[in-house]
């Protein structure tokens, strides 16, 4: 039977494998786009391609950080690579941030002095292929972050939504360009959808996040899960003596708790351990992620 420490280091050369993986096609779908935008005049292809230069960026950093985790390094840390975690997550808001900027002050420049746009039929269609590509990662990594506990894979699950979203924005924008080209109205397509690729950039950019400062700042456990644990300390009331104190922190999406219980000094030590293991069980299968630790004690421990 493997070890919890294999455990985890299969668990991180899971997720580098699947990261290496998104990076590559980025990197695939960034040079196409590099050519279809070097021969047009969109400010939505200008704007996307800024975008995926970003992304792509981020997932490069991202698949490097998880290879060191993978190789093992995680392991000389009692709480794992959690805040590194919640770090490269940040990282990748920060270069869709970037992307903000540049995608709308692109869209402003493009309302001010419309153009008609030419020689989008290549973006179109690297657009098309991106939109299905990013999808289909999208879909992947989603399933993966289900079963794996890691901020990483949250942020880029939902950096793979914003860029499937962004994509298909890029497919209705040039492709109603080329549909409706001979209307002189035809020149605002342009600018307006890269407006609209903004919002799905905010909307992530705000979910990563939100998500991650609170943990990297060791924000106290949610009150629900509080309440879990006064449950589970009222149901053994009568098996201890006195509550001396709780510990608890993050490190990505696992909650580490210490409880500090006194026992009755006439019990035996196996009786303590029964209590504590029956205990460590019971908040373990109700609080999903969690490691909980139970410790005796005499005094509180602060």
């Amino acid at each position: 039977m493997p070890t919890p420490q294999a455990r985890t280091l299969r668990k991180y050369k899971t997720i580098e494998r699947s990261i290496r993986f998104n990076f590559l096609t980025g990197a695939l779908s960034f040079a196409l786009k590099i050519v279809a935008t070097s021969i047009a005049n969109s400010v939505t292809l200008l704007s996307d391609l800024l975008r995926s230069g970003g992304d792509t960026f981020a997932a490069f950093l991202a698949w490097l950080t998880m290879r060191r985790i993978a190789k093992g390094k995680a392991l000389a840390y009692d709480y794992g690579y959690g805040k590194l975690d919640n770090l490269s997550s940040l990282l990748v808001a920060g270069t869709m941030l970037v992307s903000l900027a540049i995608t709308l002050y692109g869209a402003v420049v493009r309302f001010r002095q419309p153009v008609p746009v030419q020689h989008i039929g290549m973006g179109f269609f690297v657009a098309l292929y991106s939109t299905g590509v990013n999808a289909w990662s999208w879909r992947r990594t989603f399933r993966l972050a289900q079963r794996e506990s890691s901020t990483i894979l949250e942020s880029q699950w939902h950096l793979f939504r914003t860029k499937t979203m962004a994509n298909l924005c890029v497919v209705i924008s040039l492709g109603l360009s080329l549909a409706l080209k001979q209307y002189v109205w035809a020149q605002y397509i342009d600018p307006v959808f890269s407006v609209v690729l903004s919002g799905f950039l905010a909307y992530s950019i705000y979910s990563i996040v939100s998500m991650n400062v609170s943990d990297l700042l060791d924000r106290a456990l949610d009150e629900s899960l509080q309440m879990v644990i006064l449950r589970e300390l009222a149901a053994y009331f009568d098996d201890y003596v006195a509550f001396h104190g709780m510990r608890s922190r993050r490190s990505g999406k696992t909650v580490y708790i210490d409880l500090f219980l006194e026992f009755d000094g006439t019990k035996t030590m196996a009786e303590v351990q029964k209590t504590i293991d029956a205990m460590r069980t019971g908040l373990e299968r109700h609080i999903p992620g969690s490691h909980v630790a139970i410790a005796p004690a005499t005094a509180r421990v602060v």
